[in-house]
């Protein structure tokens, strides 16, 4: 039995990564562009720092015209960088800084960004702590996010760094479609990586596939099942962003519209 679809005070907020995908380099918007979008289809904005892979560091120009087009923005995150995809800690700490000047409240980390994959993955949890004691101090939450079948490295950050976002500075985003395509949570298992993980629960990542491959589709465009989604999360009162990490062959604005809409006749 579904619960009823009153609104909850989740916000819907959209990454700016999907905007450059299968494009062009000389095709690409600005990322100012693309935050400006978001903001008129009312969303918060989650940065991208880079369009790229291999797109350089932020100048100072950049980053100034990145912090006005968020000024109008509901929500503001930031998703780490790819050459911060393994443990960099003066990265890391750059980019913490980056989120106190754009009015940022979250840096998005993968485990490997933390040191906790990789052919011989080695945390340096003394490092991990002082990096979320700096983003303390700048007002800034560390967020770690499921990737594929990354429970038990999870499990390692919350048993060694300590399992309250509140003392620790350290949240958990669950990506639903990383979830999806996990083979470590069971037969339900966004709802067992959501329920297992509602106690440190200050983030969620939004997009759908088949169960097989992690594709970022719009959502209904593959079999998760978001009636289930909505009342997991009604069940729990989650109350945090979740944010629309979306690739489209067709019409990306319209897609994260749909969306949107579809969210919120689900009571999300």
């Amino acid at each position: 039995m579904t619960l009823s679809a009153t609104p909850t005070n989740i916000a819907l907020v959209g990454s700016t990564w999907g905007f450059f995908f299968n494009r062009e380099p000389q095709e690409w918007p600005t990322i100012a562009e693309v935050i400006e979008e978001l903001i008129a289809l009312e969303f918060g904005v989650e940065v991208w720092t880079n369009r790229g892979w291999e797109e350089p560091w932020l100048s100072p120009e950049l980053v100034r015209e990145i912090k006005v087009a968020c000024a109008d923005a509901s929500h503001v995150s930031v998703h780490t960088r790819p050459e911060n995809w393994k443990w960099n800690p003066h990265g890391l700490s750059d980019e913490v800084d980056l989120c106190a000047l754009i009015g940022a409240h979250a840096l998005i980390l993968h485990p490997s960004s933390l040191g906790l994959e990789g052919p011989s993955p080695r945390p340096d949890f003394p490092g991990i702590r002082r990096l979320a004691a700096q983003a303390r101090e700048q007002g800034v939450q560390l967020v770690l996010e499921n990737t594929r079948d990354t429970m038990w490295a999870l499990d390692l950050a919350l048993d060694e760094i300590g399992d309250d976002p509140e003392k620790t500075n350290l949240g958990i985003c669950i990506d639903v479609g990383h979830a999806y395509i996990s083979q470590d949570a069971g037969r339900e298992p966004i709802r067992n990586y959501i329920e297992r993980y509602k106690g440190q629960l200050v983030h969620l990542h939004l997009h759908d596939n088949f169960g097989d491959d992690d594709e970022h589709l719009p959502l209904k465009e593959g079999s998760i099942d978001w009636q289930d989604l909505a009342d997991t999360l009604k069940a729990i009162e989650y109350d945090g962003p979740a944010v629309l990490e979306l690739q489209s062959q067709g019409d990306l604005p319209a897609a994260f519209a749909d969306a949107r809409n579809y969210l919120r006749s689900l009571g999300l």
